[in-house]
């Protein structure tokens, strides 16, 4: 029995055809064969007429490999072009390039602060029509993953109490300040009780070591030893200021805060006598610097602790150094 009545079984054999185009082929067989009825070969197979008619475009009887599912990209010719405004686009790519992590919702709501809107699918189609922008998220990822290998020591207990700077303790708080965030970083020298603060507007490994240098300048003593916790900020560039200055680095134990104490026991001293009587803070950084940088000052210089039989730090510095001179 041959399958087909029109078309030579050797033609059918000769164009190696699917399973698939023998049966579009059977369609047309059936419809040159029926007085050319599309209706009825329609509904003798089940076909949609759009099927039918776009299948029939497409058939050569010459070359029965027209029937083969063409899998041609279907993209239109003609696309419609964007209407988001140039400058606006621009100011997408550029917060995305800054902060590759930053989602469409982040990047929404910081052009809204701008007085700018833009929706947040437009911006996700923003981010998919640059593909660097793609890129940036994936090698941020990678760079978030990856981590820093250290050969992590801890502080010897007795690197306290050894002498000026053999242990200084630094740690971070996160505040909210003014309706903004901000990043405070403390240091203590263990022996004398002397400390310093400043806040900075990002939690990083720059600003950490913004923060060394501070600590370096503005402690009367030279420091040799460190002890931080576990944080990203204490990595890389705050971990290499270290080695460049041969300032040994100690890091404490992880979700153990008492090995870092004395500089957990600031902080509760900085929030108790002066974040929680400032009401009148500016939402300016320098300002709050400021008026940080005078209330250390006044606990080096004025502040009696009984840990150092009510002496300030700055007293126990200046006989300390006069002893070790005798």
């Amino acid at each position: 029995m041959r399958l087909f009545k029109l078309f030579p079984r050797q033609l059918v054999i000769a164009d190696r055809l699917s399973r698939q185009a023998q049966v579009r082929l059977s369609w047309f067989d059936w419809y040159y064969t029926h007085g050319r009825n599309a209706e009825a070969t329609c509904r003798q197979f089940g076909l949609s007429k759009s099927v039918f008619y776009r299948w029939k475009k497409r058939f050569s009887g010459k070359r029965l490999k027209t029937l083969e599912f063409n899998p041609k990209s279907r993209r239109p010719h003609r696309l419609r072009a964007m209407t988001t405004p140039l400058p606006l686009v621009k100011e997408v790519i550029r917060i995305r390039k800054e902060d590759p992590l930053k989602s469409k919702y982040e990047i929404a709501a910081e052009l809204k602060d701008r007085g700018l809107t833009l929706g947040t699918s437009t911006i996700q189609k923003i981010i998919n029509r640059y593909p660097q922008l793609l890129d940036l998220d994936r090698k941020a990822a990678l760079r978030k993953r990856k981590k820093l290998h250290l050969a992590k020591q801890r502080a010897n207990r007795s690197l306290r109490e050894q002498s000026l700077g053999s242990l200084v303790q630094i740690d971070t708080k996160h505040l909210y300040l003014t309706g903004k965030k901000y990043y405070l970083f403390v240091a203590i020298d263990c022996k004398s009780r002397f400390g310093l603060a400043t806040c900075y507007p990002n939690i990083s490994s720059a600003a950490a070591s913004d923060f060394l240098e501070t600590v370096l300048a503005g402690f009367p003593f030279p420091v040799t030893n460190i002890n931080t916790d576990n944080g990203s900020e204490y990595l890389l560039h705050f971990h290499q200021g270290c080695e460049q200055k041969q300032i040994k680095h100690y890091f404490s134990y992880p979700y153990t805060p008492k090995m870092n104490g004395r500089v957990e026991r600031l902080i509760k001293t900085i929030q108790e006598e002066f974040l929680d009587y400032q009401e009148d803070l500016l939402p300016e950084l320098k300002d709050i610097n400021k008026k940080l940088t005078a209330f250390m000052d006044k606990y080096n210089y004025q502040r009696y602790h009984q840990a150092l039989r009510y002496r300030t730090p700055a007293q126990y510095v200046t006989n300390y150094l006069r002893q070790k001179g005798d």
